[in-house]
């Protein structure tokens, strides 16, 4: 079953899958072979963009005609400015109740591209949590807020990379770009490292403040001193592992000791990962008519880009909070509570300006800095939608709606088509969750997701085994169950 229908769901009572305890994480079961991916067919890394705030569905990528949601209402000069009148290569698919779904305007730029629509899935996604607060967590680790548990996709592939293919390199499999926003709303979740040990935590970049990582990165608190202070460091760490020996039945466990020395190791090797980091230069950018001396987002995606297609060390994982060209009336990029067309043109076409500008064209000669979408899965995420309807009668904007939106995954495994249903009245008549959305993306990269670590069968309405869970989130999110 590879979507949830609201509460007609039936649970199926099988057993468990049993694995070795020791088994490392990520490694498949041996009765898993009907949900594993070939290695071929597999992503071998994947960029994730965050759209910060709640992207508005209905102008974008899930705009069905004729139902009064899709109608631009509060700007429909933004459509002229940003979007077109065209209705050609619109069309996208057919969704589970059988509805006609186009991209909307402000998606134009997919319109023509459509080596990129072919390898696109539309997931629609539903919850009930309205508060960003509580929405941007659950997005970002499939776990709801407060969960010591809850890791993002990068500390998940960070760890899997570590020990499944061990290797000597310096730098990081995973990392995040975040910027902006309001301290409360946990877009720090991206690169949270949940129950897995400190050494998967993924590097976080802030991306308005690359000048101080390159300083820190130098360690200038150290100086010359470098060689001498590590050397002590070393020997106080052996000195404290010392006194955690039980006589005659070795070291206790002590998680924190084992993060700290994770943390030591990585510090001297900061040299190497500084030489991995793209320079993040400032770059200015015009969205539909609209001017600004910084673009975060293109930064961010062009050091992404630069990170995840590295000749030596390439990364993992790289997610990138958009948070807008210019921040939306509440807040991130899409938070449109006021001015939704307006915010969501502007904000929507700058990124996937940039997006675009880094995937591989089939007919363009092949460029080192540019994504393949043969082994690269990209994830537009976001924490919600927005309602069908205006926010108050006289609104320009509109609010909060997790009962009902779309993520998009392109590229690696992924199959095209539209996955779930959105009903007349905004609602989700058949979803999947924000935990399906990760097991999926683990999936897709050859990663079994279910441990204490990452997630359970519970996480998917249902499924009796994991077997199952596997197979009803990979069908959602990739179209295919292997």
């Amino acid at each position: 079953m590879g979507m949830v229908g609201g509460a007609t769901a039936a649970t199926v009572v099988a057993p468990m899958v049993m694995r070795r305890a020791h088994a490392a994480f990520g490694e498949f079961p041996s009765n898993a072979g009907m949900v594993m991916l070939p290695v071929g067919v597999r992503a071998k890394r994947v960029l994730e963009i965050f759209l910060y705030g709640g992207l508005s569905q209905w102008e974008t990528l899930y705009s069905v005609p004729g139902r009064a949601m899709n109608t631009v209402f509060d700007n429909t000069s933004m459509i002229t400015a940003c979007g077109s009148n065209s209705i050609d290569t619109r069309r996208i698919g057919v969704d589970a109740a059988g509805a006609n779904v186009e991209l909307g305007p402000f998606a134009h730029q997919l319109w023509a591209r459509q080596d990129v629509v072919s390898r696109m899935r539309l997931a629609v996604q539903r919850h009930n949590l309205e508060p960003h607060e509580a929405a941007v967590p659950q997005a970002l680790t499939g776990r709801p807020v407060g969960q010591p548990s809850a890791a993002g996709l990068g500390a998940h592939i960070q760890r899997a990379r570590i020990e499944l293919t061990p290797s000597h390199r310096a730098s990081p499999h995973s990392y995040v770009f975040a910027t902006g926003g309001i301290s409360s709303d946990n877009i720090a979740a991206a690169a949270a490292a949940g129950s897995h040990p400190g050494s998967a935590r993924p590097l976080l970049i802030k991306t308005d403040n690359t000048e101080r990582l390159a300083e820190l990165l130098g360690r200038p608190t150290v100086g010359t001193a470098r060689a001498s202070h590590d050397a002590l460091v070393a020997a106080y760490t052996a000195q404290y592992d010392k006194r955690l020996e039980w006589p005659g039945r070795g070291r206790v466990r002590s998680a924190k000791t084992d993060d700290f020395k994770i943390s030591f190791e990585t510090t001297k090797r900061a040299d190497a990962i500084r030489d991995v980091l793209p320079e993040l230069a400032t770059q200015s950018g015009t969205s539909c008519g609209r001017s600004e001396g910084q673009n975060i987002p293109k930064m961010a995606l062009t050091a992404a880009a630069k990170l995840l297609t590295h000749k030596d060390e390439p990364a993992s994982y790289v997610c990138v909070s958009d948070i807008g060209l210019y921040e939306a009336s509440g807040g991130g990029g899409y938070d449109t509570h006021s001015n939704n067309a307006r915010d969501t043109a502007v904000n929507f076409n700058n990124m996937m300006t940039a997006l675009l500008g880094i995937i591989q064209k089939p007919d363009e000669p092949i460029d080192v800095f540019k994504i393949s979408l043969d082994d690269t899965l990209i994830i537009l995420n976001t924490e919600f939608g927005r309602t069908p309807w205006k926010q108050d009668a006289d609104s320009s904007g509109r609010n909060h709606h997790p009962h009902g939106y779309v993520t998009a995954f392109i590229g690696g495994p992924t199959t095209p088509g539209i996955s779930g249903a959105i009903g007349e009245d905004g609602i989700a008549t058949t979803f999947a969750t924000p935990a399906q959305n990760r097991i999926a993306a683990l999936l897709a990269m050859g990663i079994w997701p279910f441990a204490h670590e990452g997630f359970a069968v519970s996480d998917v309405a249902g499924a009796g085994t994991e077997i199952e869970a596997a197979a009803a989130s990979m069908q959602a999110f990739l179209g295919r169950t292997a």
